[in-house]
């Protein structure tokens, strides 16, 4: 019992602190899924480290609110910003943050909270639907991750790697992962598959807000 505490304590910690890292978007349902490498996997196990996870990525996401406001000017003309308020524009603003809470690597919902906490979006309703959209993604992420990583793992024997060293390779090569998609243009990324789909809506800026 006191292995299990001591791992869903570490996982909570791993989902908080990455997701209340501004703009940056770490694999923490990977993380989640290496320890869980640690345990006899049971569903319970299971069910209990998705909610974890979407738990305190979800209370991460608090702190964003709150320093959105400080944060919105010096962030006011960044391409990401006013391709996010493009979105914005469009409505459906609770259906955009579920999603982006969802989309794995882009840490898209960031920005959003950014114009949320400026703009005094209920918090406690933003809440709701930021735990939702959280446990969508670790409901999806955990079990093809954990089934991944272990037929990896298997695979991989031959290397004479032990588990704690595939661990810990995986957790810096997702790491690395997450660093490099946020340096990515999402604006420009948008446009090139706008250019070859044209039924995707027009995004402008709109720098007056």
């Amino acid at each position: 019992m006191d292995t299990l505490i001591y791992y869903v304590t570490l996982v909570f910690m791993i989902s908080l602190i990455s997701n209340a890292t501004p703009f940056f978007g770490a694999a923490y349902t990977v993380y989640a899924s290496i320890v869980l490498m640690n345990l006899k996997l049971k569903a319970p196990i299971i069910v209990l480290f998705i909610v974890i996870t979407a738990l305190g990525a979800a209370l991460a996401k608090n702190a964003m609110y709150l320093i959105g406001v400080a944060l919105r000017r010096p962030m006011s003309k960044s391409r990401n910003i006013i391709f996010l308020r493009g979105l914005l524009r469009l409505g459906f603003l609770w259906l955009i943050v579920i999603i982006l809470a969802v989309i794995p690597g882009i840490p898209l919902d960031d920005y959003l909270y950014v114009g949320t906490g400026a703009a005094g979006v209920s918090l406690s309703r933003l809440n709701a639907y930021i735990f939702l959209g959280k446990l969508i993604k670790s409901s999806i992420e955990i079990p093809i991750e954990l089934a991944l990583l272990n037929t990896i793992y298997n695979a991989t024997s031959v290397l004479g790697l032990s588990k704690l060293e595939f661990q810990l390779i995986f957790a810096i090569a997702f790491t690395a992962l997450g660093i490099v998609l946020y340096r990515l243009d999402w604006w420009n990324m948008y446009n090139w598959l706008k250019m070859r789909i044209s039924a995707l809506p027009d995004i402008t800026s709109d720098t007056s807000t």
